[in-house]
């Protein structure tokens, strides 16, 4: 009995192998692949070599590379950058309305402490959206003015 046993029927031998099989090996033996019969004497399948480039390599054509900066104006930027910010608090009165509206379990003085927490963590959302759109606006700003780093 050989090491290819478990892979064969019954009434092979035990000079036949098996078609190509991709054993995993245990840590200890490298890993190997089985050849079918009959292909054992053929050399075995080398890969063509690859030549190596020697000319020179240019970069692509202009068309084919990513255009540089576009100009917008400073008024539809800071429309975008408003637009977005608005929603973003608009979303936050929405949520915060939507939380109180839930039903709280509990004594009316838990009920109303619950009530102010969530009123107070919505109102620090919203400060920090109206902070960020403050910053923003700054930035495009410091831009339109060629400033691109606080020294």
């Amino acid at each position: 009995m050989n090491k290819f046993s478990a892979f064969m029927s019954s009434n092979e031998s035990d000079d036949v192998k098996p078609n190509i099989l991709l054993l995993k090996p245990p840590p200890s033996q490298p890993f190997h692949a089985v050849v079918a019969p009959g292909r054992a004497r053929e050399v075995p399948h080398t890969p063509r070599e690859v030549k190596p480039a020697l000319d020179i390599q240019f970069p692509l054509a202009p068309y084919r590379q990513t255009p540089g900066p576009i100009k917008t104006l400073q008024t539809y930027l800071r429309t975008l950058v408003l637009e977005r910010w608005d929603a973003e608090i608009r979303l936050c009165d929405e949520s915060c309305r939507a939380q109180l509206s839930e039903h709280i379990q509990g004594p009316a003085a838990h009920q109303n402490l619950v009530r102010e927490m969530i009123k107070v963590q919505w109102n620090a959302e919203k400060k920090r959206c109206e902070e960020s759109c403050k910053v923003q606006l700054l930035e495009l700003l410091l831009a339109a003015h060629g400033i691109t780093t606080l020294a």
